[in-house]
């Protein structure tokens, strides 16, 4: 397999080659990994500080309905040794 690596601007949904690699045949086949910058690739504008708030709240409500897995408190889960250090 051959790699080339390059960088390109999509338009309408394509990426074209560049130049050098244009006369593969049609029916070339590839494999093709896209990279793209964390800024580019956000899928919905930003959320406004009323959204964060409720999408907070929301997970915070999922996670109060779970049932209790371990009813010991953090203290006990943690243990401590004679010094009083985590052990």
């Amino acid at each position: 397999m051959h790699a080339i690596e390059f960088e390109a601007h999509l338009k309408d949904g394509v990426i074209r080659l560049p130049a050098s690699y244009r006369h593969w045949r049609e029916d070339h086949s590839v494999k093709v990994i896209v990279l793209a910058d964390d800024d580019e690739t956000r899928q919905s504008p930003p959320l406004n500080a009323n959204q964060r708030l409720s999408a907070i709240l929301e997970v915070s409500r999922r996670c109060g309905a779970y049932s209790e897995l371990d009813p010991r408190g953090a203290d006990e889960i943690i243990g401590y040794d004679a010094n009083g250090l985590p052990s």
